[in-house]
């Protein structure tokens, strides 16, 4: 069967990264204490973040509670936080906008509203519009899904809510990981390498 349904990640595939041991010494390490930071990856804190269990105020009251600095203010804590974002490259956009005209188009992401907040400012200064709600037919983020990948629970819960079998769907992710149930479950998978502009084929 010929695919329908273009299934995208976000981070490292639509939008720029920087790379996260880069982030997690420069912004995060250097920021808030190492120990704290480690007993809260242990305890999935993160995790229960991008999955709605841990609200914003939550979140920020959190890291505050760790920072080095006594003065580290909540906007500090969003710049270190989202300083792993970096930009949203305009022919990934005009590619997707090609897509849209023969393939339905999912934006798959784990992803948070503080980096969310920040991304959609980031396409505003640069698109003048929230280009994905704009070109992407829906988009699915875990802290509001309350699944994150790699479960097999989200991949099954987004065929459902867009009433797809598995072999009509291409999925884009960065990481191995997320691809596995993807493939388990009958849906064709590509890891992203590269530009995402070099693996699509119109």
């Amino acid at each position: 069967m010929n695919p329908t349904t273009l299934i995208f990640d976000l981070g490292d595939v639509i939008i720029n990264l920087k790379k996260e041991a880069a982030w997690h010494q420069e912004d995060l390490f250097a920021h808030f204490r190492h120990d704290a930071l480690q007993q809260l990856f242990e305890r999935r804190f993160f995790h229960d973040f991008e999955t709605g269990q841990v609200t914003v105020p939550e979140f920020l009251h959190t890291m505050q509670s760790i920072a080095i600095a006594d003065n580290t203010t909540e906007a500090d804590i969003r710049r270190h936080w989202n300083a792993i974002l970096l930009d949203m490259p305009a022919h990934r956009i005009a590619l997707l906008r090609t897509l849209r005209q023969r393939y339905r188009l999912l934006l798959l992401s784990n992803t948070n509203d503080i980096h969310l907040e920040h991304i959609r400012a980031h396409m505003q200064s640069a698109f003048g519009e929230d280009v994905l709600e704009n070109t992407l037919h829906t988009c699915y983020y875990s802290q509001r899904v309350g699944l994150r990948k790699p479960g097999r629970e989200i991949y099954e819960w987004v065929l459902q809510q867009q009433q797809l079998q598995g072999n009509e769907c291409v999925f884009f992710d960065d990481k191995p990981e997320n691809l596995v149930e993807p493939a388990r479950l009958g849906i064709q998978t590509v890891l992203v390498d590269r530009d995402i502009s070099e693996l699509v084929t119109l």
